[in-house]
């Protein structure tokens, strides 16, 4: 996570900000979840364009093998929905 927080300070936004823009950029639907209204504005604000290079590094990043209690959610899991 904390490479995550470095490279986002390099754009000048939040993780999640690096994070939602990543997977635009990959041409994927980002569905941020959040209740909170400044939450929602600042995940609306990624109109910044990752470069190629730092695209590479998190398409190769290494894949966190264990997410603990949440580890049987599909999305998670690497298991099909159904």
């Amino acid at each position: 996570m904390a490479f995550i927080v470095g490279m986002a300070k390099k754009y000048g936004v939040s993780a999640a900000q690096l994070c939602i823009r990543y997977v635009i950029q990959l041409g994927a639907v980002a569905l941020p979840k959040t209740a909170n209204p400044a939450h929602m504005a600042g995940n609306a604000e990624v109109d910044f364009v990752i470069s190629d290079t730092d695209m590479e590094t998190l398409k190769t990043m290494q894949r966190i093998e264990n997410y603990g209690e949440f580890n049987g959610f599909p999305v998670f899991s690497g298991k099909p929905l159904a």
